[in-house]
């Protein structure tokens, strides 16, 4: 029932009734309307609490529909800014929280002495091989000594001198007579290696001293065969044994009595140190690396029949207390050993992963890979390259193996992103000689490394942005645009969850 008034010319002005229909309060367009009303009733409560500023002008319901949008789209833009920069304190965490510093308080640092691989060029053992012949029923020794060039050709082969593996119709007889197929070239080379750096001879083994302290050798595989080496923080990550076998090698006897360092560390009060790395029957290559990293074979060293001498300087790159436990790998650019991401190694570095670059490569081009490679069984395994295969396909992209590139003016090269090490030193050769007639003096020959001079700078891995300042900076981009603050945020909570559950209820 709807009054309202209308004009007579006869009675004037007069108080009519007129029926209109009205939804049935008890019908669903009732109860439509019914919720509607509650729904804007809620909101307008809820504008007005305040609970960010500008809102509660939205809900008065005596302002003008111009004034309500001005504060509208004040609102809009500062919420946009809000979240733009709240977008970049977001990427800055991510990509930008972590800053290499430098430290200058040198008095309290040991610093570690540069590692050395060396990789003797006499791998097969005769003996050995002689006895692998007879069980195998190969007696002729123009056979044996045919298969002994070809396994220590093959041994000695890499990258740079594939084209130099020793073969004839003759080998490939013997090699099918012995069942040695690609997949296990390394497992026989590795068969009929005698360990130098176990030998039951004190004075033959391969060994390190520093004083009248030792150091620990392993016999290790790298990407020139079988290697040994010395003053290192992974090496016995990368021993033959684990790589081939998936076994450590048992503990060694010789240092149960003596006093053993993995490291060799110096520092300002030590003056001069030293260690020798000896026991090496010429013609040898001698690699120095970082202690926290393994060889490159992209730094070709020449054989040579003498030891050397290196005078060495370092400089480390360290990271703070719990800096691991406080950033992601992505956040700081950089693994630690035990992260690794790699297929056919567990530990990581960034030479590690470059050699994993080499074998997605050899793949790609010669869809092999060669033997000395560790090779995961199952799914991931990987064809290995006959040694004809290594011969014909690898020389002709030499250049783009070692270096990743394709020629000197080639400045993209092939794409290998690998991190780098949070932890490493960089290693620098300041004098160099050879220690002549030296196998006449102690019966073999080797490395011997002196550092003289210490770093007065060092670089250290630090968080700068921590995920307490993210909090701070959203928190305060948020105030400053909106007003906004946490109680603000348990405001808007309690009001869509507690608060609504009683509204529902009646409660008004």
């Amino acid at each position: 029932m709807i009054r309202h008034r209308e004009w007579s010319a006869a009675s004037g002005w007069q108080r009519t009734e007129k029926t209109v229909d009205q939804p049935d309060p008890k019908g669903p367009v009732g109860w439509v309307v019914r919720l509607c009303k509650s729904i804007s009733t809620f909101v307008l409560l809820f504008l007005e609490q305040g609970a960010v500023h500008g809102l509660t002008y939205l809900g008065k319901p005596f302002l003008h529909i111009l004034e309500k949008l001005f504060w509208f789209v004040l609102i809009v833009v500062a919420l946009y800014f809000s979240v733009v920069l709240s977008f970049v304190s977001w990427e800055r965490y991510q990509s930008k929280s972590t800053v290499v510093a430098i430290e200058k308080d040198h008095y309290y640092w040991n610093t570690s002495m540069p590692s050395l691989t060396i990789c003797p060029l006499r791998r097969i053992y005769r003996p050995y091989l002689i006895n692998y012949c007879s069980k195998n029923g190969i007696t002729k020794e123009e056979d044996q000594a045919e298969l002994f060039d070809f396994l220590e050709s093959l041994a000695n082969s890499t990258y740079f001198n594939f084209e130099n593996i020793k073969h004839n119709a003759k080998v490939d007889q013997l090699l099918d007579m012995l069942h040695i197929h690609p997949e296990n070239y390394m497992q026989v080379i590795y068969n009929l290696t005698r360990d130098l750096s176990r030998l039951d001879d004190t004075e033959l083994r391969v060994r390190t001293q520093s004083n009248l302290e030792y150091l620990r050798t392993y016999q290790t595989l790298t990407e020139y065969g079988i290697c040994y080496t010395t003053n290192s923080f992974i090496s016995s990550n990368l021993t033959a044994s684990l790589l081939l076998t998936g076994r450590q090698p048992p503990p060694d006897d010789f240092y149960s009595t003596r006093v053993v360092h993995n490291v060799r560390y110096g520092n300002l009060f030590d003056g001069d140190i030293t260690y020798s790395f000896i026991g090496f029957e010429p013609p040898i290559s001698i690699f120095y690396h970082s202690p926290y990293e393994t060889l490159n074979i992209a730094k070709y060293q020449p054989l040579t029949n003498e030891a050397h001498e290196y005078e060495t300087f370092s400089i480390e790159i360290v990271t703070t207390k719990d800096f691991k436990e406080d950033t992601t790998i992505s956040q700081r650019g950089c693994r630690f050993h035990y992260e690794s991401n790699l297929t056919h190694y567990s530990i990581y570095t960034k030479g590690i992963c470059l050699q994993e670059c080499r074998i997605q490569l050899a793949y790609k081009l010669c869809q092999c890979i060669p033997h000395f490679y560790p090779n995961p069984e199952g799914p991931r395994a990987k064809t290995v390259c006959h040694y004809k295969q290594l011969m014909k396909c690898f020389p002709r992209y030499q250049k783009l193996f070692l270096e990743f590139k394709e020629s000197n003016n080639d400045k993209k090269g092939v794409p290998c992103y690998c991190e780098q090490n949070c932890v490493d030193s960089k290693v620098i050769i300041e004098h160099r000689q050879v220690l002549k007639q030296t196998q006449k003096l102690i019966g073999s020959i080797g490395g011997l490394i002196v550092v003289k001079r210490y770093p007065l700078v060092r670089f250290s891995r630090q968080l700068l942005f921590t995920f307490t300042d993210l909090l701070v900076s959203i928190g305060g981009t948020a105030g400053f645009f909106l007003g906004f603050s946490v109680l603000a945020m348990v405001e808007i909570l309690y009001f869509f969850t507690l608060r609504l559950v009683w509204y529902i209820a009646g409660r008004r």
